[in-house]
């Protein structure tokens, strides 16, 4: 007995919705990892504070392992499809044009205790020129991550089967739940960011100029909240 191959159509469909479920799982998971401070050895009868090191293995185990597994093994598809490639220089004169129009917004917002209180995110860099250097170059590989999570895998795994809009909202709206437990003002606009990138990927094919940007401005800010706390190295 011969079998059909399936259609192209029904490859993608079937593509998308291993994304969806994957990356629906991978958001409600480390939302609710990232949301507490303790490490995953804790038992309710004790409670250990995790490390920066335990926060970033967590995180960059939860976003790149499955969704590498599905970009290498999906029939017919390699990480390339997925926005793993390099991004040309329109893609780099397209960071470089976001990394410019999000300054005077990041120069402004440092100077709000909400934010120069929360960042860096571990203190310590505030206070040693090499705990900054060890932060922001860990954080970097976070942002990759990141990055790669939701403007390519679930970016291009999406718009593969659902279309480009319903990617670009449905990766949106994970990106922004991800960003609780932030100061308010970074929680809502990470939506309104998530969408921006979102385009910028499926445009560019690509999710670097999205992680060069992001990486890019989360440094910025560092720098900027750092000049603003008392007492720290700037």
């Amino acid at each position: 007995m011969r079998f059909a191959l399936p259609s192209v159509r029904a490859r993608d469909l079937a593509v998308s919705t291993v994304v969806l479920i994957i990356g629906a799982g991978t958001v409600a998971w480390l939302t609710r990892y990232n949301l507490h401070p303790y490490s995953v050895s804790s038992t309710p009868m004790a409670t250990a504070a995790r490390s920066w090191e335990e926060y970033l293995v967590v995180n960059l185990t939860a976003l790149m392992l499955a969704p590498m597994l599905v970009a290498w093994f999906a029939p017919g598809l390699t990480p390339v499809d997925f926005g793993w490639r390099a991004p040309g220089r329109a893609g780099a004169r397209t960071a470089t044009a976001m990394y410019l129009a999000m300054l005077p917004v990041l120069v402004i917002a440092s100077r709000w205790p909400a934010f120069h209180d929360y960042y860096p995110i571990v203190p310590q860099a505030a206070m040693s020129w090499t705990m900054f250097t060890y932060h922001e170059l860990s954080y970097g590989l976070y942002m990759l991550a990141w990055e790669w999570f939701y403007r390519g895998f679930l970016t291009h795994g999406l718009a593969r089967g659902y279309g480009a809009w319903p990617a670009v909202a449905l990766q949106a709206l994970a990106f922004g739940i991800m960003h609780l437990g932030k100061p308010a003002p970074e929680v809502a606009g990470s939506f309104i960011a998530g969408v921006g990138l979102g385009i910028v990927a499926l445009r560019t094919r690509s999710f670097v100029p999205c992680f060069l940007t992001h990486w890019a401005v989360s440094i910025t800010f560092d720098v900027l909240a750092i000049y603003w706390k008392p007492g720290g190295i700037l």
